[in-house]
């Protein structure tokens, strides 16, 4: 999950998860600039599709749900 939304986070992604926001929030190189309502996947290039969606499979193999944030 972490992983996975560091791609989103690198493009300045502000989450809705105050654990993520939290989390990426601590680290030096995060600017959330873009709200969740206007945030586009368009932005990311082929590498990060694919590593996004690899990321996607790889935790919905480990737990059904997904990791669940809090």
């Amino acid at each position: 999950c972490y992983a996975r939304n560091e791609i989103y986070a690198r493009r300045g992604y502000i989450f809705g998860s105050q654990e993520l926001q939290n989390y990426f929030g601590s680290k030096s190189w995060y600017f959330g600039t873009v709200p969740t309502g206007s945030f586009s996947s368009s932005v990311f290039n082929i590498y990060e599709r694919a590593n996004v969606e690899l990321l996607k499979r790889y935790e919905y193999a480990i737990s059904p749900n997904g990791y669940q944030l809090y």
